[in-house]
C-alpha cells in the first residue's frame, strides 16, 4: 500500500504525477468520446469509430449507444502499460481484437465503452466504461480477456491500473476523477504488485 503522495525511487512508472499524466489523457479521451457521441443519429444502436491522427490510432467501441447516453455516475477503469522492447507484440493486438469483438455479450451487464488511444507510435492508454454498478464480475471471467491479462506479463514491463469514476450524466460536463491506482512491476518475477489509493 503506497500513501497518496509517496515514491519509490526505484520504481519511477509509480510517481504520482504518472497517475495525474495518465487521468488528463483518460479525461482527453472522455471528451473526446462525448463529442463523438453527441455527433451520432437519433436512434443509432451501436458505434465504432477508428481513426489515424499523425500515425497514431484511435479505435472506439460503443455497444449500446442508449446505455452510453443515459448513463450516470459511470465507472472508468484505465489500462496503461510500459511496452518491452523489440518484441512482436502482435498477439496482444490480435487479443484486444478478439476482446472488442465480444464487447456486445456485455453490454447487458453493463460495459458502456471501450476505447484505446494509441499516444505515440507503440504507446496506447486504454479507458473502459461501466455503468454505475462497477464492474461486471462477468467481464473478469471473460476467457479472452483472461488471455490478455495472463500474457500482460510477457509484453509489459510495468502496467498502470485506475479505477474511478464520472460523476452526474456521462454526457454531461462531469470530469473523471480516479479512486486508486494499482502498479503491476514485471521486471522481477514473482510480479511486484503497489496500490495508491486516492482522496
Amino acid at each position: 500500500m503506497l500513501a497518496a503522495a509517496e515514491r519509490l525511487p526505484a520504481r519511477p512508472f509509480t510517481d504520482p504525477e504518472r497517475t495525474t499524466a495518465d487521468a488528463a489523457v483518460m479525461d482527453r479521451m472522455l471528451q473526446r468520446l462525448r463529442r463523438e457521441a453527441r455527433s451520432w443519429p437519433r436512434g443509432q444502436t451501436s458505434a465504432e469509430v477508428l481513426k489515424h491522427t499523425r500515425g497514431c490510432r484511435d479505435w472506439l467501441v460503443v455497444p449500446s449507444v442508449p446505455a452510453l447516453t443515459g448513463a450516470r455516475d459511470a465507472t472508468a477503469v484505465g489500462f496503461f502499460g510500459d511496452l518491452r522492447p523489440g518484441m512482436n507484440h502482435s498477439a496482444i493486438y490480435q487479443l484486444e481484437a478478439d476482446v472488442v469483438a465480444r464487447l456486445g455479450r456485455y453490454a447487458p451487464v453493463g460495459l458502456l465503452a471501450y476505447y484505446d488511444a494509441e499516444l505515440a507510435p507503440a504507446l496506447h492508454g486504454n479507458l473502459v466504461l461501466f455503468g454505475a454498478g462497477g464492474v461486471p464480475p462477468q467481464w473478469h471471467r471473460d476467457r479472452v480477456h483472461a488471455a490478455a491479462v495472463a500474457s500482460a506479463s510477457h509484453h509489459y514491463r510495468a502496467v498502470r491500473l485506475h479505477g474511478g469514476m464520472i460523476p452526474g450524466a456521462l454526457l454531461g460536463r462531469g470530469h473523471l476523477v480516479i479512486a486508486r491506482t494499482r502498479y503491476l512491476d514485471f521486471t522481477q518475477q514473482p510480479a511486484w504488485h503497489g496500490l495508491r489509493q486516492f482522496g
